[in-house]
C-alpha cells in the first residue's frame, strides 16, 4: 500500500509553525512596549488591527461575547490571509485543501452552538430543532449544519478555482510561446507569454480575492455567532 502525502501538508505544517513563531515574537514586543514611548511601525499595525477586529466583533455580537471572540477572529483572519497569499511565492495554498477550511469552519460551528446554548439555554437549543412541529427536526438539523459546509466549501472552492484558472493561463501562455518560438525553428525555449498575461490576473485571484475571501469568512463567523444572541442581550 502506498501512502501519498497531499502537497499542501508540508506547507500547512511549516506555515503554522512560522505564524506561531511570528505571533510569539510580536507578543514579546507588545509585552515589553512602554505605552509612554513612541510606537514602532509593527506596534502601530498590531494596535490598529486589534482595535478594528474588536470594534467589528463587538458591533456584530455584544461587548461580553465580542471581547472573548475577537482573539479567535483575529487569529483566523491572519492565518487565512497568509494561506491565501502564500501561493504567490510558489507554494501550495493551505486553503486549497478542504480539510483546512473545514477545520477552521468547524471551530466556528462549535462557537455558534456554544453561544446559542449560553445565551438561550439547553432547553431552548433542543426545542429549536422541533419548531414549528416535530416533523421539521430533519430540515432544522441540516439548517444548523449548513454554515459548517457553506463556509468551508466557499473558501475552499474560491481559492481552488482561482489556482486552477491561473494554471490554465500559464499552460495556454506556454502553448502560445511554443508556437512563437517554432517560427524561428526553436522549441521549448521559455514561456514568456504566461507571466505577461498572468501578472494582472494574480492581482485579482491572489491579492484581491484572497483578501475578500478572508473578510467574508470572518464576517460570516461573527454574523452566525451574533445571530444566536437575543436582542435583549446585545447591549
Amino acid at each position: 500500500m502506498t501512502i501519498t502525502i497531499q502537497p499542501q501538508i508540508p506547507v500547512i505544517i511549516a506555515l503554522t509553525i512560522i505564524i506561531v513563531g511570528i505571533l510569539k515574537y510580536i507578543n514579546t514586543k507588545l509585552v515589553k512596549f512602554d505605552p509612554l514611548s513612541e510606537p514602532t511601525a509593527l506596534i502601530t499595525v498590531c494596535i490598529l488591527l486589534v482595535e478594528y477586529i474588536d470594534q467589528l466583533v463587538v458591533e456584530i455580537t455584544n461587548k461580553k461575547i465580542g471581547e472573548k471572540l475577537a482573539p479567535y477572529i483575529c487569529s483566523i483572519s491572519i492565518y487565512i490571509l497568509i494561506s491565501n497569499y502564500i501561493g504567490l511565492l510558489g507554494f501550495e495554498n493551505p486553503t486549497k485543501n478542504w480539510s483546512v477550511t473545514l477545520s477552521i469552519a468547524l471551530v466556528t460551528f462549535v462557537l455558534i452552538q456554544k453561544t446559542d446554548i449560553d445565551c438561550n439555554g439547553v432547553g431552548s437549543y433542543i426545542h429549536a430543532f422541533f419548531e414549528p412541529i416535530f416533523l421539521f427536526v430533519v430540515p432544522n438539523f441540516f439548517g444548523t449544519v449548513a454554515p459548517l459546509l457553506s463556509m468551508s466549501l466557499r473558501l475552499f472552492g474560491n481559492i481552488l478555482s482561482g489556482s486552477i484558472i491561473m494554471e490554465l493561463v500559464y499552460n495556454a501562455g506556454n502553448i502560445v510561446s511554443n508556437l512563437f518560438w517554432s517560427i524561428f525553428g526553436l522549441k521549448d525555449v521559455f514561456n514568456f507569454i504566461g507571466p505577461i498575461i498572468a501578472a494582472p490576473l494574480h492581482c485579482y485571484f491572489d491579492l484581491f480575492a484572497g483578501f475578500i475571501q478572508t473578510y467574508i469568512f470572518i464576517m460570516l463567523s461573527a454574523a452566525f455567532i451574533g445571530n444566536k444572541i437575543p436582542d435583549e442581550q446585545r447591549d
